[in-house]
């Protein structure tokens, strides 16, 4: 609720029965005016064109009005305005209120192997709570373990629904990892694979994986292991800041080049080692030795380069940075591609996992319109 209003030079300032304050700008009120005429800017459906709005836009008047509401009448071009107080504690732009807007993740290293977050593939069908639980375990941590899946092949399918919808590539809309002697790539071996994120030679990298076991490798092994990108990244700027900035600033190309009776494929694309956010935080990580092109950073960065790198990798390669998981037949494991790097043991005989993508866009709306819908429940 809204306790008092004052106007002060170019802005509007509010006062909040909680005690904050917040400001709000002249022109930025003008701009996201929310009625019929100049659309809802916040719902993506604005008519209001801001390069109308006169630089020296003024309040004629400013009142509340009994609903609590902030009601201005534009002195410029005679519009009235209305906002609600929910609507503008919700958009306050002060840095307390964007603070606490933002969800930090939960960084992670093998410690996590004894609570590792996980869920029923019925209940997350079904009851929107326990989805929401599931969606917020990936935003915090990057992954969760799907239980209660059978073998049926179509299932993964079905699991990738919940998320959003699949993307296809030249490998088709779901790749079956079975070690075979007519191995294309390196994951339809046996062998064991160092923690990587998946197809860093695409633009835009796939955002979620899923995997989903169908058959576990006779021998025991074969076991999947993930390492948590974002607090190796957390580790590499607090030991040497230096080498961190020049992973974040500097570009790496990643290639793949298939040419089979399968597939001609020529894929190519740059990418930060570590990606912020305006804020300064980590929100992507990428990282795969395998598809890594030769360096084609400037002369003088080579070397510099190269060592960021090997100190990058041997924080995401340490023992105590992994958790090892054993993906058993009707479990899946679903990760944020742009988060989590995977890998696996060494395994023999058979093992057979079905693998798919979703993009990250869906996800995310699909969380923001689950926690809307689950709040108005309650």
């Amino acid at each position: 609720m809204i306790s008092s209003i004052n106007r002060q030079g170019n802005h509007i300032g509010i006062d909040w029965n909680n005690g904050d304050h917040s400001l709000f700008h002249h022109i930025w009120l003008r701009d996201n005016c929310r009625c019929q005429q100049c659309g809802d800017r916040s719902g993506g459906h604005s008519y209001l064109e801001t390069g109308s709005i006169s630089a020296d836009i003024t309040p004629a008047e400013v009142s509340l009005d009994a609903s609590g509401s902030l009601v201005i009448n534009w002195k410029n071009d005679g519009h009235l305005s209305q906002y609600s107080a929910a609507w503008l504690s919700a958009n306050c732009y002060s840095a307390k209120a964007v603070a606490a807007r933002r969800r930090q993740p939960d960084l992670w290293d093998s410690s996590i192997s004894s609570k590792l977050p996980s869920c029923d593939f019925e209940q997350i069908r079904i009851d929107d709570a326990a989805r929401l639980k599931m969606f917020e375990s990936i935003e915090e941590h990057g992954f969760v373990i799907i239980d209660g899946l059978t073998s049926k092949p179509e299932q993964i399918e079905q699991l990738a629904a919940v998320f959003g919808f699949i993307r296809e590539t030249h490998y088709g809309r779901v790749f079956d990892l079975i070690s075979t002697p007519q191995q294309r790539i390196l994951a339809q071996t046996s062998h064991a694979i160092r923690p990587h994120n998946d197809e860093l030679f695409r633009d835009p990298i796939p955002g979620l994986l899923m995997m989903h076991c169908l058959q576990p490798s006779d021998c025991g092994g074969g076991a999947s292991v993930f390492v948590d990108g974002f607090k190796a990244a957390h580790n590499l700027r607090a030991q040497n800041r230096d080498l961190f900035d020049l992973l974040c600033q500097v570009p790496l190309r990643h290639q793949r080049f298939l040419v089979d009776e399968v597939d001609d494929v020529a894929l190519s694309a740059y990418w930060h080692c570590i990606q912020l956010d305006h804020f300064e935080e980590v929100v992507a990580v990428h990282i795969n030795e395998r598809t890594l092109a030769p360096l084609d950073t400037p002369e003088d960065m080579t070397e510099a380069m190269y060592e960021a790198l090997k100190a990058l990798l041997a924080l995401v390669y340490a023992d105590d940075a992994r958790i090892s998981y054993r993906l058993e037949a009707g479990q899946a494991i679903v990760l944020d591609n742009h988060r989590v790097l995977h890998a696996r043991e060494a395994f023999k005989g058979n093992r057979h996992i079905r693998q798919c993508h979703v993009d990250r866009d869906e996800f995310f709306s699909r969380l923001g319109a689950l926690r809307r819908r689950v709040a108005a429940s309650h």
